[in-house]
């Protein structure tokens, strides 16, 4: 019984093929018609839903409460993250509110800025947010240098500064005790001084100054979060934004030669750079593919007129493809527009049987209607089971929970039936179309070499295949699951590159679970759970953003006020400098260093850094250069002073 309905199949396959070929020109010419159609249709009703949550199931429990969390807190969702860093910490807070400032001025482009290091409410409560002892010393450190901050508020300049260390060396050479952070004050100031004379750019920075310590590698860097306009149905669903916020930075100045780098990550820019390299990926690879079949074919058919019907139907089919994808499903996402691949990986083996067989029975001297008819004889069953086999290979993937797999499956899996019919309606007409002269040479050399090579080797080869396969199975339990999604993305993009820096850095790291949960009790017991737990770093609520023992230290932050009153007083500030009036106090200053080191009662800890900043100084002597000079150092030193 199996054998009667393999043996009526293949005779309606026969059938099908002859009339294909008594209607070529009719059937080449609907086919053609349909497929302009087709195409024009796609381009218009074939989208591209780019976002990549959307490839996982609704249905899904934790895909529901992603969405709950998206819900209530859209703030933090397809953001992007602008990591602002500088040589100093000082500059990346400066370059940070700047920027911030120009992003806000584009509503159009950015739904929302948040700078939470510059945001106005932790400016007014910032210091709550200290641990009390951390308080206490910034209030001690406040108290030694308000002298030198006052003075520097009267007189924000080169000047002002140059006349407050003036004072300083003076009541050294009085003899009185060294302050202990003057040398450590001279060691900053000389090394800003040797760069600047040097035509260098490098900027004394205040906070490591007044602290007395080194800026940490965190301390140089301050984030931006925005949130853009994105457009899920674009191949670059932020590009628009990653483009404006690097052209506001370029404008700014905020660039390596400057000292500031600015970089993007987050979810969004993520997901723009993963889906240009895959989308340009899969245009070069459809081109690669096309042309190697090409190539193949050429060498295999050794006709222009075959390789050409091949290609023909191999490129109908697919736009045929396409349009299906647009009817049944209405979108591509990153996994399903695999299929153009697949198609011509696959698609183009019907047609590479048919012809060879095809071309065999013309060179045996049949005339082309007996050949076709031999041909869809020959191997018609054979190409309908490889369709059938393949495409239940691909609607295997449709009942999984990622849509974006399932997708693909049912795309590909309709493929091949797609490319089965065409081969066995189109590929005809198009070969009785351009026929195959009588007589043509027959490839017995070209398709026997193979298996001349693998009848007089076949024990080689046997042996060499089963080595291999033990070699394998020895390797195979070294095989291991690599469940980090980051190894997925192209590690030469900017976002990518920075995301893995934050990931390096336990506070900065984005690999995070956020947990719902119905109030601020709930979440206060279910931190103290999570946190005694060995695998959780750390664990942050809302709660921890309410400063704890805040009386005791707003106690501290009035004695703060109280000492620090005259520094934010701008009556009585001195006008800028006058031309020459930086180099004068340069040439004061100088000269009161030279005294200090000739002067026997120096202390030796002390004298190190006079004599170093003693040698940077003297880089700034008389002529025209020198104004210029002077001019650099007086940014150098004195362009990251707040409220300058």
């Amino acid at each position: 019984m199996a054998n009667g309905i393999v043996t009526l199949f293949e005779r309606g396959v026969v059938r099908w093929v002859d009339r294909a070929r008594q209607l070529a020109i009719w059937v080449t010419l609907a086919v053609l018609a349909l497929t302009v159609a087709i195409f024009y249709y796609t381009t218009d009703n074939l989208k591209i839903n780019t976002d990549t949550a959307d490839m996982l199931s609704e249905e899904l429990p934790f895909r529901r409460l992603y969405i709950d969390f998206k819900a209530a807190f859209p703030q933090f969702t397809d953001t992007i993250t602008i990591v602002v860093e500088a040589e100093t910490p000082d500059r990346a807070d400066e370059a940070a509110l700047e920027l911030a400032a120009r992003l806000r001025q584009a509503p159009d482009i950015f739904q929302r800025v948040f700078d939470l290091a510059g945001d106005q409410f932790f400016a007014r409560n910032g210091l709550l947010y200290l641990d009390l002892d951390e308080l206490e010393d910034l209030a001690d450190r406040l108290v030694d240098a308000q002298a030198l901050l006052a003075a520097l508020a009267e007189d924000p300049s080169l000047r002002g500064l140059l006349n407050v260390l003036g004072l300083a060396v003076d009541d050294v050479l009085k003899g009185n005790d060294v302050p202990g952070d003057l040398g450590d004050v001279f060691h900053r100031v000389a090394a800003v001084a040797k760069d600047r004379a040097a035509g260098g750019k490098k900027e004394l920075s205040w906070q490591e100054l007044l602290s007395g310590e080194d800026a940490e590698p965190a301390d140089l860097r301050r984030f931006i979060q925005v949130k853009p306009i994105v457009d899920w149905s674009s191949l670059s669903p932020a590009s628009k934004a990653m483009k404006a916020i690097r052209r506001m930075a370029k404008e700014l100045g905020l660039e390596p030669a400057n000292g500031v780098r600015v970089r993007l990550t987050g979810g969004a820019a993520l997901s723009t750079e993963e889906l240009s390299s895959v989308f340009k990926g899969a245009k070069k690879a459809l081109l690669i593919s096309l042309v190697l079949v090409a190539f193949l074919l050429l060498y295999g058919l050794k006709s222009l007129r075959l390789v050409f019907t091949a290609l023909a139907t191999l490129v109908m089919g697919l736009i045929w493809t396409a349009g299906f994808a647009a009817l049944a499903i209405g979108h591509l996402n990153l996994i399903s527009v695999a299929f153009a691949v697949l198609f011509i990986g696959l698609g183009v083996d019907f047609g590479i049987h048919f012809t060879l067989r095809y071309r065999e029975e013309v060179s045996r001297g049949a005339a082309h209607d007996e050949a076709l008819r031999r041909a869809a004889a020959g191997v018609g069953g054979a190409l309908a089971l490889c369709a059938l086999s393949a495409a239940i290979g691909f609607f295997a993937f449709v009942p999984t929970a990622y849509l974006g797999l399932a997708e693909l499956g049912l795309i590909s899996g309709a493929s091949m039936f797609i490319a089965l019919a065409f081969n066995l309606t189109v590929l005809p007409a198009l070969l009785t179309l351009m026929p195959l002269k009588p007589g043509i040479r027959a490839l017995h050399g070209v398709h026997t070499a193979p298996e001349k090579i693998i009848r007089r080797h076949g024990g080689v080869i046997a042996a060499v295949a089963l080595v291999l396969g033990l070699g394998a199975i020895a390797l195979a339990p070294q095989i291991r699951f690599d469940a980090n999604p980051m190894r997925l993305k192209d590690p030469t993009t900017e976002s990518v590159q920075t995301a893995l820096d934050l990931m390096a850095d336990k506070d900065t790291t984005p690999s995070s679970i956020s947990v719902l949960v119905e109030d601020a009790v709930a979440a206060a017991e279910l931190s103290e759970r999570l946190e005694a737990l060995d695998v959780v770093g750390r664990v942050v609520t809302l709660n921890d953003f309410q400063p704890v023992r805040q009386g005791d230290k707003l106690d501290v932050i009035k004695e703060i006020g109280f000492v620090m009153l005259p520094v934010f007083q701008e009556a009585g500030r001195k006008p800028p400098p006058a031309a020459g009036e930086n180099g004068a106090a340069l040439a004061a200053f100088h000269k009161k260093l030279e005294k200090l080191l000739a002067w026997s009662g120096t202390p030796s800890e002390f004298a190190a850094g006079a004599h170093e900043l003693d040698q940077a100084l003297a880089a700034y002597g008389d002529g025209g250069a020198a104004a210029k000079s002077i001019a650099s150092l007086d940014r150098g030193l004195m362009s990251l002073l707040a409220g300058r």
